[in-house]
C-alpha cells in the first residue's frame, strides 16, 4: 500500500508539490513535506554549489524560499482536500540532507523532483541519495511535469534483475490501477528464456486483475535507458517503473548507467526501487 508519502523539496522544485498532491488524492494517501535544512556550519551534502551559496551569504534567501514553499504546500493540500503535514523548517533539530534517506525509511513512498532537466544526478544529489540509501521506492518527477498524476498507461522495465523485480512489486498498487501495463525488455543481451518467462508471467498476473497487460522486447539494440525513454514517449506513458542502481552507485556516477540516464533525460515520472 502507498498510504504514507514523503515529498522532499529543494530550491528548484516547480512540479513536485502539485504532482504529489494529485498522486495522493488518487490513491487516498497522506503526504508529509520536508525541506532539509542545510546548516552553514555543517554543509552535509558537501557540494561545491552549496559551499559557494553559503559564502555568498544566501542563507536568508534560501530560508525564505523554504518557508514559502512549505506554506504553499500546506495551502495547496487544504485546497485539494489531501491530508498533509509540513515539518517545521526552523526546528533546531530539523532533518539535514545527509539524514534525509534515513528519515524517509518511515514512509511507504518518497517523491522528489528531478535535479535539473538534462543533467544526470551526481553523488551529492538528494534524489540519488534517497534512491540508493532510503530503502523505499522513489518517484522522481521531471521538472517539466505539469499534468496531474495519472496511472492509465504504465511502462515497466524488466531484465530479470532483483532491482526490476523489487520495483514492479513496489509499484503493484499503481500497476493494478492502470488500464494498460507494458512489461518491456530493453536490452537484447539479457533477453534469455528465463527473462522472457518472467516477463510474461508478470504480465499475466496483472491481466488477471483486469488490466490490459503484455510483455515484449523493445526493438533496437541501443542503450536500454534511451530505448525505454523513447518508447515511453511514443506510447504516451504516464509513468515508467524501473529498478535503480543495478551497479554500485559510485560506479554509475563515474561511468554512467541506466539510472543516471533515466533521471537525467526523463520526460514522465519515474518510479524506482533499489
Amino acid at each position: 500500500m502507498l498510504k504514507d508519502i514523503l515529498v522532499v523539496l529543494e530550491e528548484t522544485d516547480r512540479a513536485a508539490i502539485p504532482y504529489v498532491l494529485s498522486f495522493a488524492k488518487r490513491v487516498e494517501a497522506s503526504v508529509t513535506a520536508l525541506w532539509p535544512r542545510r546548516d552553514l556550519s555543517l554543509l552535509a551534502d558537501g557540494s561545491l554549489e552549496a559551499r559557494h551559496a553559503a559564502m555568498r551569504g544566501d542563507r536568508e534567501e534560501r530560508d525564505a524560499k523554504a518557508r514559502a514553499a512549505l506554506l504553499s504546500f500546506a495551502a495547496q493540500a487544504r485546497a485539494a482536500g489531501v491530508e498533509a503535514e509540513t515539518l517545521d523548517y526552523d526546528d533546531p533539530h530539523a532533518v539535514q540532507p545527509i539524514d534525509a534517506p534515513a528519515f524517509a525509511r518511515g514512509f511507504d513512498l518518497v517523491v522528489v523532483e528531478q535535479v535539473e532537466p538534462g543533467r544526470p544526478p551526481s553523488l551529492n544529489d538528494l534524489a540519488g541519495a534517497l534512491l540508493a540509501e532510503s530503502g523505499r521506492p522513489v518517484v522522481v518527477v521531471p521538472g517539466i511535469q505539469r499534468d496531474s498524476a495519472r496511472f492509465d498507461r504504465i511502462v515497466a522495465a524488466w531484465d530479470g534483475s532483483q532491482a526490476a523485480a523489487r520495483a514492479i512489486g513496489d509499484a503493484a498498487p499503481l500497476l493494478a490501477r492502470a488500464k494498460y501495463v507494458e512489461i518491456v525488455a530493453a536490452n537484447a543481451a539479457v533477453l534469455s528464456q528465463p527473462v522472457v518467462n518472467g516477463g510474461e508471467r508478470i504480465a499475466r498476473r496483472f491481466a488477471r486483475l483486469g488490466v490490459e497487460a503484455s510483455f515484449h522486447r523493445l526493438p533496437g539494440d541501443g542503450d536500454p535507458a534511451n530505448l525505454l525513454l523513447s518508447h515511453a514517449a511514443d506510447s504516451s506513458a504516464d509513468m515508467i517503473v524501473a529498478g535503480g542502481y543495478g551497479h554500485s552507485r559510485l560506479r554509475e556516477a563515474l561511468m554512467g548507467g541506466v539510472t543516471r540516464t533515466l533521471l537525467g533525460s526523463m520526460t514522465v515520472p519515474v518510479f524506482m526501487s533499489h
